[in-house]
């Protein structure tokens, strides 16, 4: 699990200060990072899930998809650990809106291996 953590904290990190330049969209924000975003997805695989980087609305959306059930205590672990990172992903939104005026949130979200949310938390 902390090494999850670890992973979505240099996630965030990573794609804030990889763009050059200010982009017009969060499509195009994430267009300009996407090597950097292939290479996180190459490190989530094997882990029991995998990532996806998308855009929704004005929204950068990182989605983690497990591909295994997880038990209740796990699932509970998961809203813990994203309230404790809170500061890290509230700064990766800081960053995404300097490169992205119109940004309005990050949002991170854990799915069940079915695409069912777990759980969500939207930063601005």
């Amino acid at each position: 699990m902390k090494k999850l953590l670890a992973l979505v904290c240099c996630l965030v990190m990573c794609l804030s200060f990889a763009a050059c330049g200010k982009a017009k969209s969060v499509e195009s924000y994430i267009s300009s990072v996407q090597s950097e975003i292939d290479t996180l997805k190459k490190s989530v695989d094997g882990t029991g899930m995998k990532l996806d980087v998308t855009a929704r609305g004005n929204s950068m959306v990182y989605s983690f998809q497990y591909d295994i059930e997880l038990d209740e205590t796990q699932k509970e672990a998961l809203g813990t650990a994203m309230d404790q990172q809170a500061s890290t992903f509230q700064q990766g939104y800081t960053d995404l809106k300097k490169q992205v005026p119109s940004a309005e949130s990050v949002i991170v979200e854990y799915l069940d291996k079915n695409g069912k949310v777990i759980v969500s938390k939207e930063y601005k």
